[in-house]
């Protein structure tokens, strides 16, 4: 259960940029809708991560195993939990 609230999506502030990361991600994960709390900061990730994923010259394949190790060793289960199948769908 989240300490903080997640942030209601359509207010006038975090409509645009809410949009924008169901365009991009196809939906509005818990992640997502806790960043919304602050939505220059849900942009800001929304633009890295972006950038890591769909713009870098790295494998998929490789990319996910680089994430799932990262959420490993840093005890990061919900991200784990959410690249589990992405990892498993792009493997050789």
């Amino acid at each position: 259960m989240a300490r903080i609230p997640y942030a209601q999506p359509d207010t006038p502030d975090r409509k645009a940029i809410a949009e924008r990361i169901v365009r991009e991600r196809g939906s509005l994960l818990h992640l997502y809708k806790m960043l919304l709390n602050s939505a220059p900061i849900a942009e800001g990730w929304l633009s890295y991560l972006t950038a890591i994923r769909q713009k870098c010259k790295l494998d998929g394949a490789i990319r996910e195993m680089v994430i799932m190790r990262v959420a490993f060793v840093n005890g990061a289960s919900y991200e784990a939990d959410q690249h589990a199948p992405i990892a498993l769908w792009s493997a050789p």
